[in-house]
């Protein structure tokens, strides 16, 4: 009998080991679990604090894509549609905001339209090109440089405004600049500037004008020979871009 009872004792214990074990385990378990979702939650936190430091000068509608971007854990796909080429302030832009956002956060592709006008921009079905990259974001840029010797500005506007309404239709983000600097006997560069600010604010489109940082003698910026960009103009240009979306400079008005 004596026995019996040493048997039970020991199976009682055996059992409250047992059950002390499974219970200090599950409680472990719990305690790591609660503490990687703390660290979590703290990381996407402080993922959040570090990006607003460079969205000050992006509109929110952009903002709020980049910070869905770092929560989903899916880039952003920038399409740059410009006159320059892909190795001047596109490959700039890129590299920096892989450098401030991660790699993660933007996919960077460029298409790069050379020397066509509006009229020939229409006509190639450019908004359909667009779209065959998949973007997220367009910055587009409205080739007033390439315009002014073969077109009127009228035209220009009129084609820029079917432009506009053409990427529009693709429902992305649309934001529009002007083209680089050129010196026209009939028309300034800045009255060009303004008046495509016009079709954008006409169609509530987001327009980032460029242009006030390019000095009034633009000899080191611009090649004499065929009135392109030097490799100076294009890092100012470039310049400008980097620090509107990643305010690694001053505040942008």
């Amino acid at each position: 009998m004596k026995a019996m009872v040493g048997v039970n004792v020991a199976a009682a214990v055996l059992c409250g080991t047992v059950m002390y074990a499974g219970t200090q385990h599950w409680k472990e378990q719990t305690e790591a679990q609660a503490s990687e979702v703390k660290t979590a939650v703290v990381h996407k936190e402080k993922q959040f604090s570090d990006v607003s430091a460079y969205t000050k000068n992006l509109p929110d509608f952009i903002t709020k894509q980049i910070q869905s971007s770092i929560a989903n854990k899916k880039p952003l796909t920038l399409v740059l549609a410009t006159s320059a080429k892909e190795a001047g302030w596109p490959q700039q832009l890129k590299k920096e905001l892989a450098a401030t956002y991660g790699s993660d956060v933007f996919t960077v592709k460029t298409l790069s339209y050379g020397n066509q006008t509006t009229g020939e921009l229409l006509s190639s079905h450019i908004a359909d090109q667009i779209n065959q990259l998949q973007p997220n974001i367009i910055l587009f840029e409205a080739p007033l440089k390439n315009d002014y010797q073969k077109l009127t500005l009228d035209d220009t506007l009129k084609n820029t405004d079917e432009l506009i309404y053409q990427l529009k239709d693709l429902k992305k983000t649309l934001v529009l600049q002007p083209s680089q600097p050129y010196i026209s006997q009939t028309e300034s560069y800045e009255e060009g500037v303004e008046a495509i600010r016009g079709v954008a604010e006409k169609n509530w489109v987001h327009y980032l004008n460029h242009s006030l940082i390019w000095p009034f003698h633009l000899g080191e910026y611009i090649n004499k020979n065929d009135g392109r960009l030097t490799n100076k103009g294009g890092e100012v240009w470039g310049d400008y871009l980097v620090n509107w979306f990643t305010d690694t400079k001053k505040e942008i008005k």
